[in-house]
Formats: structure tokens, sequence, C-alpha cells
């Protein structure tokens, strides 16, 4: 029975996309903006055209004035300002989203991530398992959000792959290190993931939460969509580690006894 409630916890993540949970990095708190704002909004656009196509972060930018629109902007900050562990009303915002949206889900963090990455990287062909990105396609198909070519290449970059039956993280990291060696990626801009691994219908990994890692002055800026429902999030952060130390402790509770702890990749390089 706990197999199986573990197991529906999984699925659910898979499904619905990312979630946010509270971090002890600096004591619990962040720097945080939701972007509702004109001069949090620039911010980020400035630090993201410094190394990503501008089509491509315009067209990021319109989703995150559209959403926030869209529920009213209820829950969201107003900057960047300091939080402890942001409180989002998600009944409301899904209310409000449905209300203007109807059947349209919306992004997710996968979404987002390779709508800014896509003119910054490159795959060779490859094998597909997209078994659990049906509402993610679901999703890019209703909105009309990229062009045949590009689906088949977000599909390819975010498949499951397949793993060992080991909690051993460094097994794992090197199947994660195969399946990104078809990608050319730009080094200059990090896609960040949080890989879990899942064995319900055998052993499994998968991106279950992605974002984009720039530099920002002397900081890191690190933007993240928490899920289909929830708000779009920017971050800044003193270094690189203490991006992955946020993501490994936000999601460092979706496993179970048989299963390995998430591990974070940066680009094709396990850093934690």
């Amino acid at each position: 029975m706990k197999k199986l409630l573990v197991g529906a916890l999984f699925l659910s993540f898979f499904l619905v996309g990312c979630q946010s949970v509270s971090t002890k990095e600096n004591n619990g708190y962040i720097r945080m903006s939701n972007m509702t704002d004109s001069s949090s909004r620039h911010e980020v656009e400035v630090a993201l055209k410094k190394n990503l196509k501008s089509e491509n972060v315009d067209e990021f930018l319109e989703g995150v004035t559209d959403y926030n629109e869209t529920i009213k902007q209820t829950s969201l900050n107003k900057g960047f300002t300091k939080t402890k562990h942001p409180k989002y009303d998600l009944p409301k915002i899904s209310k409000l989203w449905t209300a203007e949206k109807g059947d349209f889900i919306g992004t997710n963090c996968r979404i987002n991530t390779f709508m800014l990455l896509k003119g910054n990287l490159s795959i060779s062909k490859g094998k597909i398992d997209d078994s659990l990105l049906f509402l993610d396609e679901e999703a890019i198909a209703r909105g009309k959000i990229f062009h045949e070519q590009d689906t088949e290449t977000f599909k390819q970059l975010f498949s499951r792959v397949k793993t060992n039956g080991t909690k051993n993280i460094a097994v794992h990291a090197s199947k994660m290190r195969d399946h990104f060696s078809k990608v050319r990626f730009d080094d200059k801009v990090k896609m960040i993931s949080v890989v879990l691994h899942d064995n319900l219908d055998g052993d499994y990994l998968f991106i279950g939460h992605v974002g984009v890692l720039t530099k920002i002055k002397d900081k890191y800026l690190f933007v993240e969509k928490l899920s289909f429902e929830s708000p779009f999030q920017a971050i800044t952060f003193n270094s690189k580690e203490e991006c992955y130390r946020y993501l490994s402790t936000t999601y460092k509770d979706y496993q179970d006894e048989t299963t390995a702890v998430p591990f974070i990749m940066e680009n094709d390089r396990w850093v934690g």
C-alpha cells in the first residue's frame, strides 16, 4: 500500500509539472520576483537577452505577462523581494485561469525552459520516450506553442531515460549524461534539471523540474515556472551552488525507500 501511495505521488508530480516547497537556503529566504512589475521584468529581460535569442525571451515574457494578468496577480509579489516560502492561492488561481482560458492548461517548467533555450541548443536525432509528456504535448498543441520540428526536439530533450534498479546516483547521472550526449548546450546559459527516479513500470529517469540559470551582474538568475497552474518565479542567487541547494532541498522528498534521491544536472553535468 505504501508503495502505491508513493507511486501515486510520483505520477501526480509528473503529470502536474513542478511544485514549490520551502527551502532552507539562506535560513529559508530567497530573493524572488513573480515579474509583475516593469522594473523586475526588465531586469530579467536584460539578463536573459545577454545570452539568449531576443525573440525567444520576448515570447517567454509575453507568457509571463499573460499568466500574471489572467490570474489578476493573485498571491504574486511586486519586484524582487525577500521571501521565505511563497504561498499561492492555487484554488483561486485555477478558477481565474479556467474562466479565461478554458481547456488550455497553460505552460509548465519544461515548456518555458525549452522556449528560452531552443535557439541555443541543437540535438542529434535519437530515441524518444514521451510517455510522461502527454500533458506537455497537449498544452503545446492546444496553445500552438511550438512548430512540429521544435516539438519533436522538445520530446527528445525531455524523454524519460531507461536506468538501472539502484539508488546509486552516480549510475543514474551516467545514464543522463549518455542521454544528453546528443545535445549541444550553450555554455553561457545553463539548463538546470531536477532528475527523478521512478520504478512504477520499470526503472526510468525523468526531468521533473527544470529552469534556466544565467549570470546577472555579480550574481546568478534562475527562472522557472512552477507548474501548469502555478506562477513564474525569478530568483537571484550568490552562486550556482546556492541554486543547486535550493532545488535539492525543494524536491528532496520525491523518492521512496526503493528509489534514488532526486539529483541536479547543469546542462549535461551532474552537480548535486
